[in-house]
C-alpha cells in the first residue's frame, strides 16, 4: 500500500530531506515476524519449536548477541514484515525497535540521496508496529499493553491481524530511544542486580535472582547498606527546560502549571533524575503515574530523597504510583529537556546499563512506536 510522505517524519536523520509527495510503502500487518532474545529468562528450544508451528519456522529469529540481533533488524525490514513481536524484556523490545527503525531510515537516506543524484522516483519504507511476547525478567511494557501468557498472546496476533495498537511516544538521546530510562538510585540498582546475578552459583539463589525479588535483593543487600555506609554518591544535577513544560503540583492535588522555555527545572544534589513515556518499569512498579496524563510528553522525576525513608513504609505507595513529597520529589511532564551532571553517573534505559553519562538530552522523538494493544476492548454498554 502506497502513502504520501511526510518530510519532517520519514526524512529523520537524512542527508537531505525527503521531495514533497514521495510515495511510502506500509508493510503487510498480516506479515508476522517473531525475534527472540535467546538470553531472555523464559525463551528455550521448546518454546521456538512451538512459536515455529504458530508462525512458520521461516518467520522465527533467535538472536544470541547484538550481531545477529543487527542482522535480523535488516533481513526483518528487507522482507517487509508489518508486524515484529518481540520475544523477551523491555531491553529486547527496545534493542529490536532501535535497530529496525535505524535501518529503514538508512534505507531511505539511500532512496533520497538515489532520487535526487538521479532523478529515480523510488517510494519509501515505513516502519512497521511492533508487539510483544512477555518472556523476559522485566517487561514494563506488558502492563501497558495487556501482556499475559506468550504463546496465547502470538496466536490472537497472529489470527486476529487488524487488532488495537497504542501509539507510545519514545524518548531519544544519544541517536538511542527508550520508554524509560534515567540517572541514580534506579542505575544502581540496575548495577547491583547485574553484579549478583553474574555471581548468582546456588540453584535456588539463581531462581530467585530471576524475578523481582532478584531486584528486592539488589536493593535490600548492595545499594541500601552503601547508603548507610556513606559509600552511595549523589549526582550534582542542573535540568533545563527546552520546550513545552509543567510542573505537576502535589500541595494542589496534581495540578498542571505550564513552565516557560529555558527554565531551570532543577539545580542540586539528586538521587533520581529519570524520565519515561509509559507509568511501569516492571512487575507492576509505577515509577512514571503521570507519564500518558498529557500526550507526546514524558514525565520526568528528580528526587532528592533517602531511600532510608521510603523503605520499607513509602515502598508500597511508590510502587503503586501514590507516593507524594512535594520536598523531596518532583514531578514534569517536557518534551525536552538538557540534563548536566557535575560527574559522569551510570546511565540505564529499559532496563539494560549503558555505561557513564554527565549529560542527557531528552527529547520526544518525532515517531511513535506502534504497539499491538492486548487488552480486550472494554464493554460500554
Amino acid at each position: 500500500m502506497l502513502t504520501s510522505v511526510n518530510p519532517r517524519q520519514r526524512a529523520d536523520g537524512a542527508a537531505r530531506a525527503a521531495p514533497a509527495g514521495l510515495p511510502v510503502v506500509q508493510p503487510e500487518p498480516g506479515r508476522v515476524a517473531v525475534v527472540l532474545n535467546r538470553n531472555a529468562r523464559h525463551v528455550n528450544d521448546r518454546l521456538a519449536r512451538t512459536i515455529e508451528r504458530i508462525v512458520g519456522k521461516d518467520n522465527v529469529f533467535l538472536s544470541r548477541n547484538l550481531d545477529e540481533a543487527e542482522a535480523i533488524s535488516r533481513e526483518v525490514v528487507q522482507r517487509n514484515y508489518g508486524t515484529v513481536v518481540s520475544g523477551g524484556g523491555d531491553g529486547t523490545l527496545m534493542r529490536c525497535v532501535n535497530m529496525v527503525h535505524r535501518y529503514v531510515r538508512e534505507a531511505n537516506n539511500w532512496r533520497i540521496e538515489r532520487h535526487y543524484r538521479y532523478g529515480e522516483p523510488q517510494a519509501l519504507l515505513a516502519n512497521p508496529r511492533f508487539a510483544v511476547l512477555k518472556l523476559g525478567t522485566g517487561n514494563g511494557m506488558s502492563s501497558v499493553i495487556g501482556c499475559a501468557n506468550p504463546l496465547d498472546d502470538l496466536r490472537r496476533i497472529v489470527d486476529f491481524v487488524p487488532a488495537r495498537s497504542q501509539s507510545i511516544p519514545l524518548i531519544e538521546n544519544d541517536q538511542e530511544r527508550f520508554f524509560f530510562g534515567g540517572c541514580g538510585y534506579d542505575s544502581q540498582i540496575l548495577d547491583d542486580y547485574n553484579r549478583l546475578k553474574a555471581r548468582a552459583r546456588n540453584p535456588l539463589f539463581k531462581f530467585l535472582m530471576q524475578n523481582v525479588s532478584g531486584y528486592l535483593l539488589a536493593l535490600l543487600g548492595r545499594t541500601i547498606p552503601r547508603v548507610i555506609l556513606g559509600r552511595a554518591e549523589t549526582m550534582e544535577a542542573r535540568i533545563v527546560n527546552q520546550g513545552r513544560a509543567f510542573y505537576v503540583d502535589p500541595r494542589r492535588g496534581d495540578f498542571v502549571e505550564e513552565l516557560e522555555p529555558g527554565a531551570v527545572l532543577f539545580e542540586g544534589k539528586a538521587r533520581v533524575v529519570s524520565a519515561g513515556t509509559a507509568p511501569f518499569y516492571g512487575y507492576g512498579f509505577k515509577m512514571f503515574p503521570f507519564a500518558r496524563m498529557m500526550p507526546n510528553m514524558m514525565q520526568l522525576r528528580v528526587a532528592t530523597v533517602n531511600p532510608l525513608a521510603v523503605v520499607p513504609f513509602g515502598l508500597p505507595a511508590l510502587w503503586r504510583g501514590s507516593y507524594r513529597n512535594p520536598k523531596a520529589c518532583f514531578d514534569f511532564l517536557v518534551e525536552n529537556v538538557s540534563v548536566e551532571l557535575d560527574q559522569p553517573f551510570p546511565f540505564q534505559h529499559s532496563g539494560d546499563a549503558q555505561g557513564l553519562r554527565d549529560r542527557l538530552d531528552l527529547r520526544i522523538a518525532d515517531d511513535n512506536l506502534e504497539l499491538v494493544d492486548l487488552y480486550r476492548p472494554r464493554r460500554l454498554n
